[in-house]
């Protein structure tokens, strides 16, 4: 019983881990599927609570959360707390509202080797709000940031349309080379949309070459963020030279085969200390040592 009642309960509250033990996982998979859904939604509050700037905002955000729907174009605009009250554009029915949450329940798209950023590298910017809270928090940065599809770059473009002097937007996908590549756009998975031959879906493809020489090459990269569901394993393989090499810091998730401990092993070929980032179970994030 204990190995099914570890799978079933996957970070319960130590009370319903003593019910468990009790009663048997079989018989409370029901209390198991009950206390799971409060918490859900418990956390849906929370997180609105703490997010939003003002009542409307609030409620904008609760009807961004509705899941199971279909997005007709219309947004909700919710301003953020720590975007300092600066509005951004969610779609409702689509995991807009997810991503917002995650962002900054997380925290792990900031840089922390330096508090002065000039120049960041967002691969995989889902609808800015990475972007917008990277322009906001380090004020003198140049940031090029990535993004696969076509509508999450739209929204994308709104939410940080304040900071455009300084942010270049790209529609494409991180890929060994230049070209076009297929992708899955999945209703309901705006933020995890990936790579797939079979997918109907189409955009531009672009090698890390041709992304970061919208950085001038006499710059080094303070800071660069990865989510490019599983197209990191490819990304990372060890070369001489290798793009990495001009960058100081870098953050990324790791996604389906590609483990923790292979994004470490790679990073650590690349020259960086890496380490596994203890806010999240799948994020890696590298530094170079100073100097």
């Amino acid at each position: 019983m204990s190995d099914e009642y570890e799978r079933r309960t996957g970070g319960a509250s130590d009370r319903l881990r003593h019910l468990y033990r009790v009663a048997g996982a079989r018989r409370l998979r029901h209390v198991d599927a009950a206390v799971r859904a409060v918490y859900v939604e418990w956390q849906r509050w929370r997180f609105a609570t703490l997010l939003a700037s003002d009542l409307e905002s609030y409620r904008a955000y609760r009807r961004a959360d509705r899941r199971g729907g279909h997005a007709h174009g219309a947004t909700e605009r919710v301003r953020v707390k720590p975007l300092g009250g600066h509005a951004v554009e969610l779609r409702p029915g689509t995991s807009d509202a997810q991503m917002l949450r995650e962002t900054f329940r997380d925290n792990v798209h900031r840089p922390e080797r330096t508090a002065r950023a000039r120049t960041i590298v967002d691969i995989g910017a889902n609808i800015g709000i990475t972007v917008a809270d990277n322009a906001l928090r380090h004020p003198n940065a140049r940031i090029v940031a990535v993004e696969l599809d076509a509508g999450n770059v739209e929204l994308a473009r709104r939410n940080t349309a304040r900071w455009a002097d300084r942010v270049q937007l790209m529609h494409g996908a991180a890929w060994v080379e230049d070209g076009e590549i297929t992708y899955v756009a999945e209703h309901g998975q705006e933020f995890g949309f990936f790579v797939d031959a079979g997918g109907e879906a189409t955009a531009p493809a672009f090698s890390m070459a041709t992304i970061l020489s919208h950085v001038p090459a006499d710059e080094r990269i303070d800071f660069l963020k990865m989510d490019v569901e599983g197209v990191e394993a490819k990304l990372l393989v060890p070369a001489t030279p290798h793009w990495a090499d001009r960058v100081d810091e870098i953050a990324l998730q790791v996604h389906h085969d590609y483990t923790i401990e292979d994004c470490v092993r790679d990073l650590t070929a690349l020259g960086f200390d890496a380490a596994r980032d203890p806010r999240r179970i799948d994020f890696v994030r590298g530094q170079r040592s100073a100097g």
